[in-house]
């Protein structure tokens, strides 16, 4: 039970909810919201909380038939998590079971035993390792990118066919681009039955939730607190049903279908980049590099989902993505490039809805590319077989294409006064026109989406790139005669010819700086990969087309953009792909 003294170990919205409790009514036994029903209108709000308690108890202890023990006189045991958990830590421990709480500072007077560590931790550690419980609650709000991390553990914990009690708050309503730190209700259903959780039951509560804030707000006004988080949800965004409470009760599966049923799945800190490197070789048939890799996870930021044989187990599937800050129509946003898809060779072909990759690629979906988190879009470069793959599945979408433009060389004198000079990334006057250029470009793609392309991200793209130092990257100026950049390009040798790996400039000027460009490096024929979507702006009347069978997807399994709005609007080149 909180009082005044114990509000300093609370943070945002508890602190919030706490001090307005507090003042009203000496004390703050729970911190989630009440039960309401007619029976209880007189009912001051503390006990409508209690009641709310009361039936995550009989919930729980429903659950938990005490005649179905198969283990005869063995003591049933429950795991609590959140702050409010006194009441029901004394109404299970009355029923008999044995209580553990986690990470909370139990009174040393009651029987109750601590049970230290989090849900973000990697692994559960030491004496706790071995443990099982019947059942475990868990109360409050948790950011969407831990819903993985509880139910992986929770699972984990729980006996052979035990349950898990989870209550909080979800976003509702994907449907709007507005991102959100909450989980996607349907992403919460279908990631617990993608880790072997059978959904017992849903119960909404939201009509609940809505009149308790309307108690708030009258406490509120009394005690002068204002109700201030972007985790509190307020009544008008209750009632328009963008986020809703509810309760979930989960039965662990004990004998699920499917590839690796009980892999264990993971994210980008749960691993090293050593344990990788097996399965990446494998996949890709080439050598591991751990430099590119930590330039790409490390420096990058890269995501991704691992999935393991089982706990502690090899590593034996991976979903990455590479982030990308974007202009989205004109406005900032972010997306993340699909990368280093990996899957064991000898499972390679299953590809079902119960297969490992689809369980990795949905959950990375569902946690990375949408309208309510982290990145809005999603795009790749996946080869047909993959990409096929991915459209049957409801995975994917097609978005655009890639074509190769092919410059054949000009033996014909410059027709335009431009010469070439090397960019010195370090140069505070080369920065400042990449960032000119780029802005430049920016204003004339406002009807599509394009990276961003300011001088920190060249500098990370083809300056810290692990193989900078072998003259990888060909980094220079077109200047016109009065020594003005009038386009930043990036090229590489590739198969016998310079792949236009990042062009820079207008794109008023772009046909007439690539016919310039071929007359300038008379060394080899210059192509350039561009997507259908843009072929006009770069395409003249001496380039040859050539198709590169690479289709470019969009993601359709969770909330976002719809396809028919992204189609033909990527611009994007051989400097967008992680592995150029």
């Amino acid at each position: 039970m909180l009082n005044s003294k114990d509000l300093s170990s609370l943070s945002g919205v508890q602190k919030t909810y706490s001090e307005l409790l507090v003042q009203e009514f000496g004390q703050c036994p729970f911190l989630h919201y009440g039960l309401h029903s007619n029976a209880s209108e007189n009912e001051n709000y503390q006990e409508q909380q209690r009641l709310f308690a009361e039936k995550i108890f009989h919930l729980g202890n429903h659950s938990c038939d005490k005649k179905n023990d198969v283990e005869g006189n063995r003591q049933l045991s429950v795991l609590l998590h959140g702050f409010s958990c006194a009441y029901l830590a004394k109404r299970f421990e009355k029923e008999g079971y044995r209580v553990k709480w986690i990470d909370q500072e139990v009174p040393a007077a009651s029987s109750w035993e601590v049970y230290n560590f989090s849900f973000a931790d990697g692994e559960i550690k030491g004496q706790y390792s071995d443990e099982k419980f019947d059942l475990i609650v868990v109360e409050g709000n948790h950011h969407y990118l831990q819903q993985m991390s509880m139910l992986s553990k929770t699972r984990e914990l729980l006996r052979g066919q035990g349950r898990l009690i989870v209550f909080g708050e979800y976003i509702n309503d994907d449907s709007k681009i507005e991102r959100s730190t909450l989980p996607n209700l349907t992403s919460m259903r279908q990631l617990a039955e993608r880790l072997s959780y059978l959904v017992l039951d849903d119960l909404d509560y939201t009509a609940d939730a809505i009149f308790s804030i309307g108690l708030l707000r009258k406490i509120a006004k009394k005690t002068a607190v204002e109700i201030t988080n972007e985790i509190t949800a307020t009544e008008d965004e209750l009632i328009s049903n963008r986020r809703c409470y509810r309760i979930f009760r989960l039965q662990k599966d004990s004998s699920p279908s499917g590839e690796y049923a009980f892999a264990k799945y993971g994210d980008i800190d749960s691993f090293e980049p050593c344990e990788i490197s097996t399965l990446f070789e494998e996949s890709f048939d080439t050598t591991f590099n751990p430099d590119v890799w930590k330039w790409k996870y490390d420096l990058g930021a890269g995501k991704c989902v691992i999935a393991r044989e089982a706990k502690s187990g090899k590593i034996v599937s991976h979903y990455g993505g590479a982030p990308r800050q974007i202009h989205y129509f004109g406005e900032p946003n972010t997306a993340i490039q699909v990368c280093d898809v990996m899957v064991l060779p000898e499972i390679r072909r299953q590809y079902g809805k119960n297969s490992l990759f689809f369980k990795t690629a949905a959950t990375f979906l569902e946690r990375e590319i949408g309208n309510t988190v982290n990145h809005l879009l999603g795009f790749g470069f996946p080869n047909q077989k993959a990409m096929n793959i991915a459209l049957r599945l409801g995975l994917y979408e097609k978005t655009d294409e890639f074509l190769e433009l092919v410059y054949p060389l000009n033996q014909e004198v410059a027709t335009f006064p431009f010469h070439l000079s090397p960019i010195d990334i370090s140069c505070s006057q080369h920065q400042q026109e990449i960032d000119y250029l780029w802005q430049s470009m920016k204003q004339e793609t406002t009807t599509g989406i394009i990276g961003d392309r300011h001088c920190n991200y060249i500098k990370y793209r083809y300056f810290e790139h692990p193989f900078a130092h072998t003259d990888l990257y060909r980094c220079i100026f077109l200047n016109d005669g009065t020594e003005k950049p009038v386009a930043a390009v990036f090229l590489k040798e590739h198969e016998h010819r310079l792949l236009v790996m990042d062009l820079i400039c207008p794109l008023s000027i772009m046909k007439q700086v690539l016919t310039s460009l071929s007359q300038l490096v008379p060394e080899a024929e210059l192509k350039l990969w561009i997507t259908r979507g843009w072929l006009d702006a770069v395409k003249s009347e001496m380039a040859i087309e050539n198709h590169l069978g690479i289709e470019i997807p969009c993601n359709s399994w969770n909330p976002g953009p719809h396809s028919v709005d992204l189609y033909g609007k990527w611009w994007l080149t051989a400097g967008d792909m992680d592995f150029m």
